[in-house]
């Protein structure tokens, strides 16, 4: 168990590794002895020309052009900037910078931000980035190469664009300024292949795999939605803005992690909901489910049922699919693609409670799937990871033993959880849907003779918590799958902290290996929503009382205090430092601080904690 993973000093991806573990095992430098409020601190800060949405990367020993040889950070901004920073700091600490604002025909346009981290292929010397830009009422993806020693393109820019065939209609991948899609979550490399996904707002899912070795050959395509899209059982248009007011949705933004990469080269995701919305005056088609009711034969002409100016149409709790059978939507799902084979979706997973009425249905409450991302358990074909209701799957994705063929009543994977259960009672009312799990799970590999491995989870509104695992959740009643309203596998230690706004905590680990002094938690969050920043740092293993302590925190010191956080990009631990990403235009890095200074005055008055 946990044999396959392999994660080296440097940090290449989102969540340190493909399988998005959020773990970096080698850190030799940090332990809870010594990240204290009298020993560890702020070192000094990297100014960039933007808020950093993406997590900070990391390259050791990266041999620069005179030939000397540097441990680099590569930054990117939401002015679609891509920094490359000695991480020493200092008045030379800037090695290179580039600001991606042209298309492949060299016309210059206005910057709409780099929101996804971008990967690095060390091998090939590149850091890929996907920059975006506003052309009129359209908006451009550009997927760039660029060598990581001196910023110049490796390969020539490519506009990202492509199309899926559905039925005989050919659906072109076309975000505009009112069909906005958002490529939030994190850039992979699987095998030979760059994964590149979309979610947005009036937009679809969409992911796109491009050969590494020619970014101009036309790139494998999947779309999530696109059988709604082309057809929806509603019978209207998406494309109408007459009547289309939200669809068809199943994006994939998973609070900007990555997907997952397994060691066959399969692709996952989670996906979000569909939430198909039409404007008063426009006709429903006659149908009965939790979203919409019609029982009127010619349809019935929206009145306004949800708010003043929209209803649902009646395809959102239904499963769509094409004439042919062979194209069906995804939303609300784990998908599973096979990049080698053009992105073909092999298996899937859609949670039962994804239709139904009440405050548990997923597509009427907006609880997506995709608030985060999964993560695969090392040495295992489990997969773990929960979303905006609260609640926590484990998947088995292991290939069937006979061939099988994906489609709307076969998933190809497991149908059922292994588990699945609260991490914590939803919050009092009138919060009780604010329980979003937006940037976990992180897990702490360890095999069973070295105490077992951890998984820990931040929800909002919660405490931070940890669990044992092995293939599954251990000490807890959970081996049959409960309703998802059920808090039924209790974690084994949680903090003192509680966090009752988004985006709770944005979670990282470090350790040096398996040794238990060594290994810390640490969570980036803000002290109110889209206020100040903070970084803590917490024992990974609880004391007797089964309490996670805090051992350090960014507030404690006027002197590591944080004027913004970034939410959603976990802190880069790395080689001795921890980088953390903000929205004031810079990167904070902290460190080791021999004669520290510390002054303890009390946290500026605020508004307090908000609820959404």
């Amino acid at each position: 168990l946990f044999a396959e993973i392999c994660v080296a000093r440097d940090v290449l991806t989102n969540n340190y590794d493909n399988f998005r573990t959020g773990s970096n095992p080698h850190e030799s430098s940090l332990h809870t002895d010594n990240v204290r409020s009298t020993s560890f601190g702020r070192l000094f800060q990297l100014g960039v020309d933007g808020p950093v949405l993406a997590q900070p990367l990391v390259v050791h020993e990266l041999e620069l052009p005179n030939g000397m040889k540097r441990e680099v950070v590569f930054i990117a901004t939401a002015n679609n900037s891509l920094y490359a920073f000695d991480s020493r700091g200092g008045d030379t600490a800037l090695l290179w910078q580039r600001q991606l604002l042209t298309l492949p025909d060299d016309r210059m346009l206005p910057a709409n931000g780099i929101y996804s981290t971008p990967v690095i292929d060390r091998v090939r010397g590149i850091i890929f980035v996907v920059a975006a830009l506003i052309d009129g009422n359209n908006h451009r993806y550009v997927l760039h190469a660029i060598r990581l020693t001196d910023g110049n393109d490796a390969q020539d820019p490519v506009l990202i664009q492509g199309a899926v065939e559905t039925d005989g209609t050919r659906i072109q991948f076309q975000p505009t300024t009112t069909r906005v899609a958002v490529q939030r979550a994190a850039l992979a490399i699987a095998q030979d292949r760059l994964i590149i996904a979309f979610g947005g707002d009036y937009f679809e899912g969409w992911v796109f795999a491009y050969d590494l070795n020619n970014l101009n050959a036309a790139p494998s395509t999947f779309c999530t939605t696109c059988a709604s899209r082309d057809s929806a059982i509603s019978g209207i248009d998406y494309l109408d803005a007459k009547c289309v007011a939200l669809g068809p949705g199943g994006g994939i933004w998973q609070s900007g992690r990555g997907p997952v990469v397994d060691a066959r080269g399969k692709v996952y995701f989670f996906t979000g909901n569909k939430q198909h919305v039409i404007k008063v005056g426009c006709v429903i088609l006659p149908s009965r489910n939790a979203c919409s009711s019609c029982a009127k034969d010619g349809g019935c002409v929206c009145q306004g049922t949800r708010f003043s100016e929209v209803c649902r149409g009646s395809d959102v709790c239904q499963a769509n699919h094409s004439k042919t059978q062979d194209f069906f939507d995804v939303n609300e799902s784990l998908i599973q693609l096979d990049a080698q084979q053009g992105l073909k979706l092999t298996g899937w997973f859609r949670p039962k409670n994804w239709d139904i009425t009440g405050p548990e249905g997923l597509e009427v409450n907006d609880l997506d799937l995709s608030g985060s991302g999964p993560v695969l358990i090392p040495g295992t074909q489990r997969m773990v990871g929960g979303g905006k209701q609260g609640v926590m799957y484990v998947l088995d994705v292991a290939t069937p033993s006979k061939p099988c063929i994906a489609t709307l009543s076969e998933t190809c994977i497991a149908a059922e959880p292994v588990q699945s259960f609260q991490v914590a009672p939803p919050p009092p009312r009138p919060n009780q849907y604010y329980r979003y799990i937006m940037g976990g799970p992180v897990l702490w590999a360890r095999t069973q003779a070295e105490g077992g491995a951890r998984v820990y989870v931040w929800r909002q509104n919660d405490y931070l918590r940890s669990y044992l695992i092995s293939d599954r959740f251990e000490r807890c009643n959970a081996d049959n799958p409960a309703p998802t309203t059920s808090h039924n596998c209790p974690s084994i230690a949680q903090s003192e902290e509680f966090i009752d706004h988004l985006p709770g905590g944005i979670l990282a680990v470090s350790a040096n290996g398996t040794d238990a002094k060594s290994a810390i938690v640490w969570a980036t969050t803000t002290r109110t929503i889209n206020g100040p920043g903070k970084l803590m740092a917490f024992k990974a293993l609880p004391n007797a009382d089964n309490n996670l302590e805090k051992i350090w925190d960014s507030d404690s010191c006027v002197e590591d205090r944080l004027d913004l956080g970034s939410d959603f990009v976990p802190p880069t631990v790395a080689n001795g430092k921890v980088f953390v990403a903000t929205n004031a235009n810079r990167v904070e890095v902290f460190g080791l601080m021999p004669d520290k200074k510390c002054t303890d005055e009390p946290l500026p008055k605020s508004i307090g904690p908000m609820m959404q």
